[in-house]
């Protein structure tokens, strides 16, 4: 006999699954965001005619047109398919403009009589297919930059149904999944408590749930559209505040927000050769519908 074990009111988990094929998988990711987190340090000499607020935003300022420069370098280092455009948002315009600040620290005047600041910023870019090659290429191209692919083997669900998520990416990648549903509680499935590596192989798709899991998606209310959210890394990511849920699931109180900002807590790796230190991060989304019959 199955267990079942009530979770939240859109979900119902049991000890058993039936797998469904990717053969019947619809496809509906949203466009993706693609990024990169570098860290970099601002520095500025003293002087006497600025004051330590001064000093402070000069160095602050330095700081993020360093991370600009290294994320620019980071994201051609690691992509190396031909002929590749990457447009970055807001190029015209200063560095503040478009480089997000995820983590700061104020170390004060140093040794050697400067400012010094450091951040981890995250750079926003647009990756645009040369020619006629089409964003499905790239999308499968382990040499191109970090994308996955989250689809669910149907759009419409009705009251009862098992909803099966698949995903893929074009390389290696940590990644953290999300369940929000159409009153916006958030359900994180992977990693769980049955599966807590969340690493996956590029080039080769993944059943959410998957047998391990021990768990299945049974649509209950409430009913409307909700999201399937993934943030997908190079590099290990940064830990979120979770609540046990069942016996293989955890629930996220905190907002959406607050998400987003702690999952990009990640792990930045050292240089390797002529790759500058940074990661690669990308997140993605796709929306079903649920319906009581």
């Amino acid at each position: 006999m199955k267990q079942k074990i009530l979770v939240l009111p859109f979900i119902i988990l049991y000890f058993g699954i039936i797998l469904i094929t990717l053969s019947t998988a619809a496809e509906k990711p949203d466009s993706g965001k693609h990024s990169a987190i570098v860290e970099a340090d601002g520095y500025v000499y003293l002087a006497d005619d600025k004051t330590i607020r001064q000093l402070r935003e000069e160095a602050l300022a330095q700081a993020k047109r360093e991370a600009l420069e290294k994320g620019q370098t980071f994201i051609k280092s690691v992509s190396t398919v031909e002929n590749f455009q990457l447009t970055y948002d807001l190029i015209q315009s200063a560095a503040e403009g478009y480089v997000k600040i995820l983590e700061s620290k104020d170390l004060g005047i140093t040794g050697d009589n400067r400012y010094h600041y450091w951040v981890k910023a995250e750079i926003e870019y647009r990756l645009q297919p040369p020619g006629d090659l089409e964003q499905k290429a790239l999308d499968t191209d382990p040499d191109a930059p970090l994308t996955v692919t989250v689809l669910t083997n149907k759009e419409n669900y009705k009251k009862g149904e098992n909803i099966k998520i698949f995903i893929k990416g074009n390389k290696d990648f940590y990644a953290r999944v999300l369940y929000m549903d159409a009153q916006g509680n958030k359900l994180q499935l992977v990693p769980n408590q049955q599966r807590t590596e969340n690493f996956f192989k590029g080039g080769v798709t993944h059943v959410i749930p998957d047998p391990s899991d021990k768990f299945t998606l049974e649509v209950n209310p409430p009913f409307g559209s909700e999201k399937i959210i993934v943030y997908a890394s190079t590099s290990p990511q940064g830990q979120v505040q979770t609540t046990a849920a069942g016996l293989s699931l955890y629930k996220i109180e905190s907002d959406i927000k607050t998400v987003n900002a702690q999952t990009r807590g990640v792990i930045i790796k050292e240089s390797i050769g002529m790759t500058p230190a940074g990661a690669e991060f990308f997140e993605t989304s796709c929306e079903v519908k649920t319906n009581s019959k």
